[in-house]
């Protein structure tokens, strides 16, 4: 990034953990690489060059809108329920067809 960046101490809230930080942190940098977007490289930027805080950053319209874009997908699957893949409950025992 070439710049200065937070450490995930920046992101120790009550309720949340060293290691909840710590994953936050990392989904920022991977974040500000720009493989979700340029919104979101931005945003990811903002927060860990602590020029924005993420809480602000999350009510910033377009950071919240590109958010929703990019976990829609994970919300959906979450709606439909448990995958029924060869190990869900509906699997055909070995030697069963």
């Amino acid at each position: 990034m070439g710049e200065r960046e937070v450490g995930h101490e920046e992101f120790l809230a009550p309720g949340r953990d060293e290691t909840q930080a710590r994953v936050v942190h990392r989904a920022l940098r991977h974040l500000a690489d720009g493989s979700a977007g340029e919104v979101l490289r931005e945003m990811a930027r903002e927060v860990l060059s602590g020029r924005l805080g993420l809480n602000e950053a999350v009510r910033v319209g377009a950071y919240a809108e590109a958010l929703g874009e990019r976990t829609r997908p994970l919300q959906e699957a979450w709606e439909r329920g448990p995958a029924r893949g060869p190990q869900g409950p509906e699997a055909t025992p070995p030697g069963g067809r």
